[in-house]
This record gives structure tokens, C-alpha cells and sequence, in this order.
């Protein structure tokens, strides 16, 4: 019985003090009794991994939105874009598998902060007016803020065969879908009638406002923000107004009718006599 005791605790022993070096070389998650051992990856070196990884990855994008930014899509390098970095072009590659892939999430990084920003602006704003506004002053701040992108957007990405089936498309729909809830929610509320087309609703609010912008972005045109969004929202709602005619008595109308009524083209004129 001894024997057999003291063969039991030489072999708990000796998997105790491996368990205990694996465990100095961060390869252990615990030794419970019985000398049962888990191994697993050092969890600090992937995490350190990662964290380089991630910082690399900050490190790419911030250079590649300062190239694209200078020279557009089509004339920036990812060479160049490498080399402001201080690694080889093939690491690029690594992180992104093309220079479309690249641009993409560069875009990324700029609309899902804007999506947000504007989701959270629109949530507090009730009725067709105040939130139509709100999101023609929001866009037309877009336009003046971040030009830069505004630019490269129109000019190069809109204008790619593949915009269609995009990342950029795709988070353009989200950033334009608070028009659509305006339009929907202006149906049930009895502002707007059913019949209302959103679609061109759509077109006339962006693409109104791109074809005003492009002299701010392509020129050196400035604009109140504020005040154009007011105007812009006022002839968005209330389309081509006729002009109003002064104010007059029922008196005055009839006889203003009357003399309408009464007054012969000459070519009646002519044919009486």
C-alpha cells in the first residue's frame, strides 16, 4: 500500500513541475488534481499580435486616405502609400488584397461615423419639415467639411463600372434611407399624400444638391449653410408657387369677371359686322 502510494505522488509530482513550466512559459491555463493538464497559446502573444496587427492596419489606412485625398484613386500608388508607412508594398497587399479594397474601407471608415452622426441628429427631430431640413443642412455640411472626399466620391468612385454591388453603394442607401423614413412617416402622418414618389423625392433632394455643390467643390464658391438649407427645404415642400394675387373683395371679383366675359376678340368683332 505504500508502494503503491508513494508510485502515485512520484507521478503526480513530476506532472505538477511540467504543469508548473508550461505554465512559466504562459502555455498553461490551470493544473487541477490528478495532474490533469490544458495547454493552450499564449494568449499575451496574440495579443500583442493583434494589437501590431491593428495598429499596422490604422497605420495603412491613414496614409492611404492622405493619398487618395491628393491625388484620387486612379493616380495614387499603393507604392507610395507603403512608403509613408515605412513598409514594403507587398505588406499592403497583405492587409488589402487591392487598391479598391483599400479605398473601400478608407470609405468605410469616413460614412459609418457619418451614418451614426446623422441617426442620431434624425432621432431627435419630429415632422416633414424639421427633419427634411435637417438633412439637407447635414448633407450640404458634407459637401463644405470634407470636400476632399465629396470630390473623390463624385469623380471617381460614383463613376467605377462596379458602384452598383459596392461597400460604398450599399452604405450610401444607409446614409440616404433617413429620407426615405421622412417621406414614409410624412405618408402616415397626413403631411404628404400617398402618392408621393420617394425615388424622386431622392433625386431632387441629392442631386439638387450635388449640382448646387459643385462649384464649392470644384471651384471657390462658398455658401451659408444655413441659410441655403432653410431655401432649399422651403422649395423642396413647396415646389413652383404661382404668384399671388392681391387681395380683393367679392365685389371687385365679379366685376373683374365680368369684364373678362364681356371683352370680344376683334376677330368676333369683325365677323358681326
Amino acid at each position: 500500500m505504500v508502494l503503491k502510494n508513494s508510485v502515485h505522488a512520484s507521478k503526480h509530482l513530476r506532472k505538477v513541475t511540467v504543469a508548473k513550466a508550461l505554465a512559466a512559459r504562459g502555455n498553461i491555463v490551470a493544473f487541477p488534481g490528478e495532474g490533469t493538464v490544458k495547454l493552450r497559446v499564449n494568449e499575451t502573444e496574440k495579443s500583442e499580435k493583434s494589437a501590431r496587427r491593428q495598429q499596422r492596419e490604422i497605420e495603412i489606412l491613414s496614409a492611404a486616405r492622405e493619398v487618395f485625398l491628393e491625388k484620387g484613386f486612379e493616380r495614387a500608388a499603393v507604392s507610395e502609400i507603403a512608403a509613408r508607412v515605412g513598409v514594403v508594398e507587398g505588406l499592403v497587399f497583405r492587409y488589402f488584397p487591392t487598391k479598391r479594397d483599400l479605398l473601400n474601407e478608407v470609405l468605410r471608415e469616413l460614412y459609418e461615423p457619418l451614418i451614426t452622426d446623422v441617426g442620431q441628429g434624425f432621432a431627435r427631430i419630429t415632422g416633414l419639415r424639421g427633419r427634411l431640413r435637417f438633412i439637407v443642412w447635414r448633407h450640404l455640411r458634407f459637401y463644405t467639411e470634407c470636400s476632399g472626399f465629396a470630390r473623390l466620391i463624385l469623380h471617381e468612385v460614383r463613376t467605377f463600372s462596379g458602384y452598383q454591388t459596392s461597400v460604398l453603394h450599399g452604405l450610401n442607401v444607409c446614409y440616404t434611407d433617413f429620407l426615405r423614413q421622412t417621406i414614409q412617416q410624412a405618408i402616415v402622418d397626413g403631411e404628404v399624400a400617398k402618392t408621393v414618389d420617394y425615388s424622386l423625392v431622392r433625386s431632387v433632394v441629392y442631386g439638387g444638391i450635388e449640382h448646387l455643390m459643385w462649384p464649392v467643390l470644384f471651384g471657390e464658391h462658398k455658401v451659408d449653410v444655413e441659410k441655403l438649407a432653410a431655401t432649399y427645404t422651403d422649395q423642396v415642400l413647396n415646389g413652383l408657387p404661382g404668384v399671388q394675387e392681391p387681395d380683393m373683395s367679392i365685389e371687385d371679383r365679379l366685376e373683374r369677371l365680368e369684364k373678362i366675359l364681356n371683352t370680344k376678340s376683334p376677330a368676333k368683332k369683325e365677323r358681326k359686322k
